[in-house]
This record gives C-alpha cells, structure tokens and sequence, in this order.
C-alpha cells in the first residue's frame, strides 16, 4: 500500500531500507558510524525523506558506540519495575528530568549514570539501593574543629566592595 507525500501529497510514496552513514563527534574523536533507516521515496516528485524513526536509529547507534543504554533499554529498565518516571526517579537518585531526556533520546546518559542503569537491571541491586534510601540519607560528619578566636573572627567579618574609581578629568 502507498503512502501519501508530505510534499506533493500524491499516493505514491514507497519504503526502503538504506545504510545511512554519518559523522559522529569533532576533531580526533570524530567516526563515521552507520544505521539502517527507513527511506520514504516520492515516485511523483522524486523527494526522499526520513522520519522520527530514523533520527531514533542514529541516536541508538550513536549511543552503542559509545557504550551506553539506548532510550528503549532506559524506558525498558523502569517499565520492568512498573515504576512511573518520578518513581524511578526517588529510587535511583536520577533527577526526574535526566530520566525523561535519556528515555527521549534527547540527551544521553554519562558514563557513571550509565553503570548505575546497569546495575539496576537487577532486582536485587534496586532492593539494595531501596534499602539504602529507607536508612535516611547521608550526613556527613565533619571532624574538623575550628578555633572559638577564629569563629568569633569570622562572624565580624564583612565583604566591602571597593568605591568607585572617579574620572580624573
């Protein structure tokens, strides 16, 4: 069945598969990576476009390369615990916001929020963390004791902004 063109809007769009390659990064650290992509083809007035689903798979292979979770396994990590993304997000310690930009492939994860996703594909480890949430959150101890002379010192103390310098004309 043909599909109608977003340009000319005859019935006469077909489908294909393509080898996309594009460049990914800058300087030394630039590679020329490669997605199959859905191509749609006009055979009216010979437009060739791609879709959402293709700017999906070059984010997917882009994510690959680089060794992290695409935006599926992110979605499919919370979705197993039929956790809602504010959920998920008080479990982890992700902020609501990272989690909907790395589910939308708006942005992608560093390498340490990357492991920690990793982790929490087993069940296990998201009991551990739950756990570890329930104890309270870390306070840390300072150990550090400050002179009774230096803390008085401190509280008199005040930040004055230099005057103005005036134009010697």
């Amino acid at each position: 069945m043909m599909q109608r063109c977003e340009i000319c809007e005859a019935n006469a769009v077909t489908v294909r598969e393509h080898e996309e390659k594009f460049v990914y990064g800058s300087g030394d650290d630039q590679v020329l990576l490669s997605a199959i992509v859905p191509v749609y083809e006009c055979s009216e007035c010979g437009e060739m476009y791609t879709d959402h689903e293709a700017e999906e798979l070059r984010h997917e292979a882009v994510c690959k390369h680089l060794g992290r979770l695409t935006p599926r396994q992110v979605k499919a990590i919370r979705e197993s615990y039929n956790l809602s993304q504010e959920k998920f997000a008080d479990v982890s310690g992700f902020g609501v916001a990272s989690i909907k930009r790395w589910e939308l492939g708006n942005q992608i994860q560093g390498e340490s929020a990357n492991n920690l996703l990793l982790l929490l594909r087993a069940p296990r480890n998201l009991r551990l963390v739950q756990e570890a949430n329930r104890k309270g959150s870390f306070q840390p101890k300072f150990r550090t004791k400050i002179a009774d002379t230096t803390r008085q010192q401190s509280l008199k103390f005040k930040l004055r902004r230099p005057a103005p310098l005036e134009n010697a004309a």
